[in-house]
């Protein structure tokens, strides 16, 4: 695509910053315009109808910076919402992260693999079904795992509690699986306490899949770079820690608190 590509990307909260994160990591001269629905997260324990009201006022706010590609960093918004969102932007191109990982997956053809998400992600099942298509012969299990996303929306991935918590959820599949999908895109952040506790396992998350995806796009004007502005449905006390462990603050050109309205 010609110079000057405007991406928005949302998502429940802080999780999205992944996705970007990874973007930035191959892109030049990118506008990008995140939005973060601090406010109502986290999309999953909604149901399927709300989700997908709350995607829909996303992207129209996005729409308004005259975006050239929506992305949907939510894997329950993913799940529920994607379709409809394509339906109500003809003019977009709209990307969830689903697809990118499921492909990548299926790629590494494991025999034994878990999916975790959120409870609405996980009971989509839409995660268990693409997978199958392509493994049709592989064990798969999934499991939902609602406390992962406080955990690191408040900064706590990488503390005893976290770990704990992990414990909980995990240690079941300890021997049974081989690769450990992360169906949420809050859940890269977790990574480095998962292969702590779980060496063994390989992990695949959705943000990396989708940046590679999306690369051929990304070199918008190599002589410029990129320009990032974050928008918020509320304050989060712990965003600064979460740029600053992500490393992408200094591409920040505006960050802005909205005022909110359902």
């Amino acid at each position: 695509m010609a110079g000057g590509l405007k991406i928005g990307i949302f998502d429940s909260g802080l999780g999205g910053l992944t996705v970007l994160r990874e973007l930035l990591n191959v892109s030049q001269g990118v506008e990008y315009y995140y939005l973060g629905d601090t406010a109502r997260v986290p999309y999953g324990i909604r149901s399927k109808r709300t989700v997908i009201k709350y995607s829909l006022q996303c992207a129209q706010f996005l729409n308004k910076f005259e975006i050239d590609l929506l992305i949907v960093a939510c894997n329950t918004a993913s799940a529920h919402a994607l379709e409809t969102i394509k339906k109500n932007f003809p003019h977009l191109r709209v990307e969830g992260v689903i697809l990118p990982a499921v492909l990548e997956v299926a790629n590494l053809k494991p025999s034994r693999l878990g999916i975790i998400g959120t409870p609405s992600t996980i009971g989509s099942g839409i995660y268990k079904k693409l997978i199958g298509r392509f493994l049709p012969n592989s064990k798969i299990l999934q499991k939902a795992t609602p406390l992962l996303v406080p955990l690191v929306e408040e900064g706590l991935n990488e503390t005893p509690l976290a770990e704990e918590v992990l414990k909980h959820y995990l240690s079941e599949w300890k021997n049974q699986i081989d690769l450990l999908v992360l169906g949420c895109t809050h859940y890269p952040l977790l990574k480095k306490t998962i292969k702590k506790l779980f060496p063994r396992w390989e992990i695949v998350n959705s943000a990396r899949p989708l940046a590679n995806v999306l690369k051929p796009l990304l070199d918008s004007d190599k002589d410029k770079p990129n320009r990032v502005s974050l928008f918020f449905t509320d304050r989060s006390a712990f965003l600064e820690s979460f740029l600053t462990n992500i490393g992408i603050k200094e591409e920040i050109e505006g960050l802005e608190i909205l005022n909110w309205e359902e």
